[in-house]
């Protein structure tokens, strides 16, 4: 029951608002992987339980451009649950934002975007973009983008979903620093 689906769903339930988009800010990858993000992390949720087992966020490059997200939790009742997510960097003013929709049978077409920041070389932030702010611009690619660059550093349109710490330390020579998704 900790899956990455379900806590996206709680959130959804138990917050005046969900994190879901039509379609991502950029329709073609165009930003590099962010090489400090490949491997394997364990998390938990910003609103975890005390009891609640961390789950394991493994990111593996697919391209240059894109990267599966593939999210582990135990359940309630010893089994494993996963959820797969496509996800693809936008450069927006001032940064990057990553794009992120889930594939499968739970997928719904819908977007999600993520800032991601390290709090220490190990140690990952996620964040989601929440979508209320966003409620009259959501359906006009054009609009919603322009909102989303002006107001990219506003705390507000953000909610703190996972943090994690590298599970394993990645083989061979350290990622350039200009990547930048």
């Amino acid at each position: 029951m900790n899956s990455l689906r379900v806590v996206l769903l709680v959130a959804c339930l138990l917050l005046p608002a969900c994190y879901d988009f039509d379609f991502p800010l950029d329709p073609k990858p165009v930003v590099p992987v962010d090489g400090r993000l490949v491997g394997a992390w364990r998390c938990l949720g910003a609103e975890s339980d005390i009891d609640e087992a961390p789950g394991i966020l493994r990111i593996a490059r697919r391209t240059d451009t894109t990267a599966r997200w593939t999210f582990e939790s135990l359940s309630s009742d010893g089994s494993t649950e996963s959820s797969e997510y496509d996800v693809h960097g936008s450069t927006v003013a001032g940064g990057a934002l990553l794009n992120a929709t889930e594939l499968g049978e739970k997928a719904d077409g819908k977007w999600s975007f993520v800032r991601h920041s390290f709090l220490l070389p190990h140690v990952l932030r996620v964040q989601i973009v929440d979508d209320d702010p966003f409620a009259k611009v959501k359906d006009d690619a054009r609009a919603l983008r322009k909102e989303v660059e002006k107001r990219k550093d506003d705390p507000a349109i953000y909610t703190d979903f996972l943090v994690c710490v590298r599970a394993k330390a990645s083989p061979g020579p350290s990622p350039s620093p200009k990547t930048s998704f």
